[in-house]
């Protein structure tokens, strides 16, 4: 039995397992820059022949923890409803979890300003309201920025063994050494040296990182351009602040500079940061993957990020062409809803494993 290496492939494997095909989207000539989003797993025991497939936006999103921590309590979602009512738990331990409830929230914000910015233009019964719309465009964009920073610290920590789903646990024969040490949470199989063994291994947290392993990364790459497409952003949010647009809205060059121009760069970060989520779900960079939960994920805010680039673009022309303020509320509006599809979606994921 031979193990294909692969020069990329820096995960951690139990000694009773082996890789082989790791890859990822792109073409060898890209591709080789990068970490493998995806790997077969199999176990070296001759009388088993079965394979598994390893992701690393499952690793990353913790959905191999298959107990709650401290609790015998299953985290794997065996049918639609079951995932649902696990979207009731408080995952406090589980930073994917902080993940997708801040950028729901901050969508849900988000959505309640498009109705602002957009009902004015549908009927003359409803009034703009420059109040609502400012303070709930810096109350969403500081969410998004948290949920931003949240993203990195995800992708730091996302721990360093190999790791895979529930029923793969019960078909190579882990699952009662799991049963037996009260559903620890740690992302990895019991290592060789037993059940202490695997409670030493659990990850330290990092608030920080500077190991360049991680730019070779897809999903921190995603984490950290999202990062700073919602650091520009969130200055389109504090100068949509009342006091601060009512000073700059007829200096149409300090407007145009602070508050349209960073939602169209913060937007165009969205974008990159979601194409970058697509590929990595993705087993060739011009294949989508739509029965993917990862890819509905960042599909939902691929369009969300259209819509907010789209705002910000159109916002250039507002003061001047009714049509363009109104195309420019309204891709608030729908962009909105895209970024909270995306978000619950993946609020179902971070409460689910695989």
């Amino acid at each position: 039995m031979v193990d294909t290496k692969n020069d990329r492939w820096h995960y951690r494997l139990e000694p009773t397992l082996f890789t082989h095909s790791p890859n990822n989207a792109f073409p060898n000539s890209i591709g080789r820059f990068l970490h493998p989003t995806r790997a077969t797993l199999a176990s070296k025991d001759p009388d088993r022949d079965e394979e598994f497939l390893w992701k690393s936006r499952d690793h990353r999103k913790n959905r191999h923890v298959k107990y709650t921590p401290n609790k015998d309590r299953s985290r794997h979602g065996k049918n639609l409803l079951v995932g649902i009512e696990h979207m009731t738990r408080l995952e406090y331990w589980n930073v994917s979890w902080w993940v997708a409830t801040a950028f729901t929230v901050g969508s849900i914000i988000w959505v309640v300003n498009g109705f602002y910015s957009f009902l004015p233009f549908v009927h003359t019964s409803f009034a703009m309201s420059t109040l609502g719309i400012g303070w709930t465009a810096w109350v969403g964009a500081t969410v998004f920025e948290v949920g931003a920073v949240l993203g990195v610290l995800e992708a730091w920590n996302r721990g360093e063994t190999a790791n895979f789903g529930w029923g793969v646990r019960q078909v190579l024969g882990y699952e009662n050494i799991l049963e037996s040490s009260g559903g620890i949470a740690d992302s990895s199989l019991p290592s060789s040296e037993g059940k202490e063994g695997n409670m030493k291994g659990q990850q330290k947290w990092r608030w920080f990182s500077s190991d360049p392993k991680y730019w070779h990364e897809l999903g921190f790459l995603a984490a950290f351009t999202q990062f700073w497409a919602a650091t520009i952003f969130w200055i389109s949010g504090f100068t949509a602040l009342p006091s601060i647009q009512s000073a700059i809205e007829t200096r149409t060059g300090v407007l145009d500079g602070v508050f349209w121009t960073p939602q169209v760069v913060g937007g165009m970060g969205f974008v990159i940061s979601s194409s970058l989520l697509l590929l990595e779900t993705q087993k060739r960079w011009y294949l989508p993957n739509p029965l993917s939960l990862g890819w509905q994920v960042a599909i939902w805010n691929f369009i969300g990020a259209i819509g907010f680039t789209l705002c910000g673009a159109l916002g250039y022309a507002a003061q001047v062409s009714t049509k363009a303020a109104y195309q420019s509320s309204l891709s608030t509006f729908w962009g909105g809803w895209a970024f909270l599809i995306g978000s619950v979606l993946q609020w179902y994921e971070s409460v689910n494993s695989v």
